[in-house]
């Protein structure tokens, strides 16, 4: 588990750790808040849980892992969103980041170059390593960031590490088909 190429092991996590980082990155956003209460839920946590629940996070052995070169972001893959791979991926159920980078819509889309502008300087992701890839779970605006930005020449100044875990199951469906991306 503590070898990655690209990333250096920080120290083992338990999915409730992750779950709070992933928590202190977006419970807060008034964007989120509307999205998960329009959908049913009360707090960001049992929407959280409910999307991810698939996945048994808390059976999965997690690491967090700093990302020694931002550059490699791009070679990272977009998870299996319903929504993300309805609109972006092109029949697949995952895709890399730069492949993502190539669509005008997300070139263009207003959310992804905020992110540009204003990209956070230290940001952990939430990912699954499953057939050599790092799939991400959590982070894929910020990921579409770092490949639009990379495509576009665009340096940008962030520390970025990784919650990750080796995930051997066949890959589930995360989301709502009807979910913005």
């Amino acid at each position: 588990m503590n070898e990655y190429v690209g990333l250096k092991f920080v120290r083992d996590l338990q999915w409730q750790d992750v779950l709070s980082v992933w928590s202190k990155g977006e419970a807060h956003l008034p964007h989120w808040i509307e999205h998960y209460t329009k959908r049913g839920f009360k707090t960001w946590e049992d929407w959280r849980r409910s999307s991810t629940e698939s996945l048994k996070p808390e059976l999965l052995k997690w690491g967090l892992f700093e990302i020694e070169d931002n550059a490699s972001i791009p070679t990272f893959y977009a998870g299996p969103f319903r929504a993300w791979r309805q609109k972006y991926y092109e029949q697949r159920e995952i895709i890399p980041f730069s492949e993502l980078a190539n669509k005008p819509a997300l070139q263009t889309d207003s959310n992804i170059n905020e992110i540009i502008q204003n990209f956070p300087k230290d940001s952990i992701l939430v990912g699954l390593r499953k057939d050599e890839k790092i799939i991400i779970v959590d982070g894929m605006h910020r990921c579409c960031a770092l490949a639009v930005a990379a495509q576009k020449g665009i340096a940008l100044d962030a520390k970025l590490s990784i919650a990750l875990a080796d995930f051997r199951d066949p890959l589930p469906s995360l989301g709502q088909a009807n979910s913005p991306t």
